[in-house]
């Protein structure tokens, strides 16, 4: 698993720990400090003012033979980076098909996008980063293109309700008349109306498995088999951090992302092992909260709290540089909450603790 945007809160404290967990920093800076230290003192002077106080003192005070804490701080410091380092090619390995080198073939003036969503939002900004690349791209929305992407010979609009098949397949047969068959697939529309279990409508919840869940099924269905039949193709289904922590007052649409999670997996699976078509990527991105209009009922109560919320443009970037990357992965878009990828096998204590801090954060305020 992998993360993107990094938290303002790390500020240029998350930059430079990156750069000193690497071990590609700290490895020949144990070497020197064990065979050359007082070369290592003299010509990196500089540098090491500009570490950490702590440990730029402890690293001062290497001498030849020194075992002492600062010797004992370095190992730790390059045993750390190299374990980092192994377990995000392993990840990167272990998403793609345990290929370290990314997918060939691709050629973005000739690829063929599909964005279900595309006319708003995360959708609407991955489809003009896409466009920008050369991909050409068909938007499938029940809302009309904006303005501002009417217009682009690279982007053609289909009116079309994900959660009808018949809607689907007329649209999935229009795009490959008119551009062919698309070799991306982005599952991005989403809807959301934050309300507590008890007042929430039935036929809403319908529409929420829909357009967030079940129309994946119907998208996949149609563009999928092509990519299979060429072994080439990148699906990337929108998530959320909802996938792993449910949201009070938003039980559907926390049901909707954990499935969507489950869907990116066995799908997966599924390429790998049943239909033996190990290039076709896919990528399961995980936002935290998005301003967006899905969430504006709660968009004071999130910044009130101290939530930082991510912009469309912020999540498209990730998209877009992962598809660009020819490689498949899941991105959890913020840095700071990618822990809560594992918060199932959290003690339980903890588990409750999350569950309350966020709870609060989305409760209504009571009046006095």
């Amino acid at each position: 698993m992998t993360s993107a945007v990094h938290s303002p809160l790390l500020g240029p404290l998350g930059g430079l720990s990156g750069i000193v967990l690497s071990p590609f920093f700290s490895g020949p800076l144990l070497i020197g400090a064990t065979y050359y230290p007082e070369t290592l003192r003299n010509a990196a002077a500089s540098v090491l003012e500009k570490l950490p106080e702590q440990l730029g003192a402890l690293l001062s005070r290497v001498t030849p033979g020194d075992s002492s804490t600062a010797m004992t701080v370095l190992k730790v410091v390059v045993a750390l980076g190299v374990i980092g380092k192994v377990n995000r090619t392993l990840s990167t390995m272990a998403h793609n098909s345990w290929r370290l080198g990314p997918a060939k073939g691709w050629d973005w003036p000739k690829e063929i996008a599909v964005v279900t969503g595309g006319a708003s939002g995360i959708g609407k900004d991955t489809t003009l980063k896409l466009v920008a690349l050369g991909v050409r791209v068909a938007v499938l929305d029940i809302q009309d293109l904006p303005k501002d992407m009417q217009g682009n010979a690279n982007i053609r609009f289909y009116h079309c309700d994900v959660t009808s098949t018949e809607s689907v397949a007329a649209a999935a047969d229009a795009i490959r008349s008119d551009f062919g068959n698309p070799s991306i697939l982005v599952n991005n529309a989403g809807v959301a109306q934050p309300k507590p279990i008890l007042k929430t409508d039935p036929a809403f919840l319908r529409t929420i498995f829909g357009v967030n869940l079940i129309s994946m099924w119907f998208t996949t269905q149609q563009f999928l088999p092509s990519m299979i039949e060429q072994n080439k193709g990148h699906v990337v289904t929108v998530a959320s951090i909802a996938s792993f922590v449910a949201l009070a007052t938003a039980a559907d649409y926390s049901a909707t992302k954990a499935g969507a999670l489950a869907f990116h997996e066995t799908l997966a699976s599924e390429l790998k092992h049943h239909y033996k078509a190990p290039d076709v990527l896919t990528t399961v991105v995980h936002p935290n909260f998005v301003r967006t209009p899905l969430i504006q009922d709660l968009t004071a109560r999130l910044e009130k709290g101290g939530v930082r919320l991510l912009t469309s443009g912020e999540v498209a970037d990730v998209i877009v540089d992962q598809i660009k990357s020819r490689r498949g992965a899941q991105r959890v878009i913020q840095s700071s909450a990618t822990i809560l990828a594992g918060i199932r096998a959290w003690p339980s204590w903890l588990q409750e603790f999350v569950r309350d801090i966020v709870g609060k954060g989305t409760a209504p305020r009571r009046r006095r």
